[in-house]
């Protein structure tokens, strides 16, 4: 194996490109790797008309691409390209690689090592950006650009959905919402508002609504509503967290009540307020030694 093609190997590069120089700069206070790269092919096809040609007429000025971090430094490759005659139909026009697209200066396998990185939902633009060596900005682009085609819509939802929220600060307000599937447990959507008239207007796009047999969700009342109108052959039912939250808060209301009627001096007072015996009322009464 030829050196060229062991550093292609050992750096993830593409066969048919030549590495012909790598060196340490100094470059914004640390040390970056840069490595020069070009195609190694005589030949390339027109993008015109499809036919090899090999008429090579200028060669560009190089051009800086963000890569991969190789053994802990930060790495840029110098990518150098030509632009060929085209010998059949006589166009001109510059060679395509593997690396970055047009006027990027990201190559694929960051704007992968990207995406990647934004499918975990605890991790922020920012901190993306930062373990990446990009600006936040360019995280916010490249999501942009690959949600492009994205429907803004779900066309189908499966038979069994649930609703919830999550706090989120968005431009609508303080919570976004979040509909799942709640059989293969993923996540369908998110959307940037819980409000009724904002989830009538979604779920309007929604195809086979009437398929929808069953929507779990908690007790807020909108959600109810919505299911009422949007899904009229689906039960909505309340999962049991929040059944159960919700009675134990009641009785914990009933409680307060009683210790305020007996007043703080009295023994009935110092029962209810005792934790010890606030737990057994939170226990199932077949859990309990009388």
């Amino acid at each position: 194996m030829k050196d060229t093609q062991i550093v292609n190997v050992l750096v993830g590069l593409e066969p048919d490109l030549n590495v012909f120089n790598i060196e340490e700069v100094k470059k914004n206070v640390k040390i970056v790797k840069i490595i020069e790269v070009s195609n190694g092919k005589t030949r390339v096809r027109c993008k015109y008309c499809n036919k090899y040609t090999r008429n090579v007429h200028d060669r560009l000025k190089p051009i800086l691409v963000k890569y991969l971090d190789i053994v802990g430094y930060t790495t840029y490759l110098k990518v150098y390209k030509r632009r060929f005659n085209c010998s059949n139909c006589g166009r001109r026009f510059t060679e395509e690689n593997f690396i970055n697209g047009s006027k990027k200066t990201v190559s694929y396998e960051v704007e992968q090592k990207i995406l990647m990185d934004l499918r975990d939902y605890n991790l922020s633009l920012k901190y993306i950006g930062e373990h990446n060596n990009v600006r936040d900005n360019t995280v916010r682009n490249i999501l942009k650009r690959y949600m492009k085609d994205y429907p803004l819509y779900l066309k189908k939802l499966p038979s069994i959905i649930s609703f919830d929220e999550f706090k989120a600060d968005t431009r609508s307000g303080k919570y976004a919402f979040i509909i799942n599937d709640v059989i293969h447990k993923k996540v369908l959507d998110i959307l940037p508002s819980r409000k009724k008239d904002d989830l009538i207007k979604y779920f309007t796009h929604t195809e086979n609504r009437s398929s929808v047999q069953y929507v779990v969700s908690d007790m807020y009342e909108p959600y109810l509503l919505v299911t009422t109108i949007m899904f009229p052959k689906a039960k909505y039912v309340v999962d049991r967290f929040h059944y159960i939250k919700y009675i134990m808060e009641a009785l914990d209301k009933i409680r307060i009540r009683l210790q305020k009627e007996y007043g703080e001096k009295s023994r009935e007072y110092k029962l209810l307020k005792n934790k010890k015996n606030v737990s057994l009322l939170r226990r199932y009464r077949n859990d309990i030694n009388w």
